[in-house]
């Protein structure tokens, strides 16, 4: 039978670990963020470290020590929650209105604040007391609920607003992350279960699933890129891109429209700007002398689609040339979507099944099948 007390020190030790790492952050990408999903981890280890120190029954020497554990777990959520803003911001300063986040641990801490003084609880009458257990029960599920939904949709929306600035979206979408929250989703079942219907079949993989998500967490998080590699200059255009969409949806004049695709059909056909396996939406829009904004314009008006798609249906293209031509003997797949821009063997054979619904082999294939049955 599984150790549920060993797993779960396991598991807070490996979050102490985390944490530390992240905050510390050696190789100084997305910092704040890292800040934020340390004291994540940092937290998320306190909360797992109950289990066991009540097993070892700490409780009854240091009640006090044990009662802030247990609220430290409001700051589970919120604290993931900013790191999530971000990791998927534009903008890196602090925010006063953050702080609202921690209101629920905020209020839980004065409530408690009088048992750690004078080690009593509140008295409450029979009614009063049910009233106050139940908002204690359901509070902390309420707000891990209402966070994970917020968590999820932020990321749902980076994933689309990356499209519109990165051409190679894989190592920067933050879909580990989105993948962690599904792995949290799964936690939060067992700990519903825990609170609500204490299901003996989900109770037994509780603990290595919180085990599991926190080497997964570990993993991805020690190896993430830096999102938004832009100076700041380019980072304040970028940000204006979001803030024109909300103000007025015609954001560049129609002589400068024309201006402009002139200048990107020429950056595109004659120079081939998309072989340049790191291009991003700041270096064509410099390339074509315009602001991200107007180059972003101008691909979502004109031509219907965003950055990511434009620039990767042109790759698509070229990828087809050099797999139909001498190239191909010469370059395995992987050179292949480096000569046609890509930077990923992933994404280049995700990016051309989509295109044209075979796989690279299979197309080259196809084709020299056709090849074959000409007369």
């Amino acid at each position: 039978m599984m150790n549920f007390p060993i797993i779960m020190g396991i598991t807070s030790g490996a979050s102490f670990l985390l944490g530390f790492l992240l905050l510390s952050n050696s190789r100084k990408v997305n910092l704040i963020a890292n800040r934020y999903l340390g004291l994540f981890a940092l937290v998320l280890g306190f909360a797992m470290i109950e289990i066991p120190l009540f097993y070892q029954k700490i409780y009854l020497e240091y009640p006090n020590l044990f009662e802030m554990i247990g609220l430290v777990r409001f700051l589970t959520a919120p604290f993931l929650y900013i790191s999530i803003l971000y990791f998927t911001s534009f903008n890196k300063k602090f925010e006063k209105k953050n702080l609202w986040h921690f209101l629920p641990f905020l209020l839980f801490l004065i409530f408690r604040f009088p048992f750690f003084i004078t080690g009593k609880n509140f008295e409450f009458s029979y009614e009063t007391g049910r009233v106050v257990f139940f908002i204690l029960k359901v509070s902390l599920p309420l707000q891990t609920i209402v966070y994970w939904c917020l968590s999820f949709r932020r990321l749902q929306k980076h994933l689309t607003n990356v499209r519109e600035i990165s051409s190679s979206a894989q190592e920067i979408d933050l879909s580990w992350l989105k993948y962690f929250l599904l792995v949290l989703l799964f936690i939060l079942l067992g700990w519903l279960n825990l609170l609500f219907f204490n299901l003996n079949g989900l109770i037994k993989f509780t603990p290595l699933v919180y085990l599991v998500s926190v080497f997964f967490l570990a993993y991805f998080s020690l190896q993430q890129k830096e999102i938004f590699d832009f100076s700041k200059s380019e980072l304040n255009d970028l940000s204006a891109i979001k803030e024109n969409k909300k103000e007025a949806p015609k954001r560049v004049s129609e002589i400068r429209l024309n201006e402009l695709d002139q200048k990107l059909y020429f950056s595109i056909n004659s120079e081939k700007v998309y072989l340049n396996n790191d291009l991003s939406l700041p270096i064509l829009a410099a390339k074509i002398g315009a602001s991200c904004n107007e180059t972003s314009f101008v691909i979502n008006e004109l031509y219907h689609d965003n950055f990511y798609n434009f620039i990767n249906r042109y790759r698509i293209e070229e990828a087809k040339k050099l797999l139909l031509s001498e190239a191909y003997s010469q370059l395995n797949i992987l050179g292949i979507a480096y000569e046609a821009g890509f930077n990923s063997k992933t994404t280049f054979n995700t990016t051309f099944k989509k295109h044209t619904g075979l796989s690279p082999t299979e197309f080259v294939k196809l084709n020299k099948i056709k090849t074959e049955k000409e007369p």
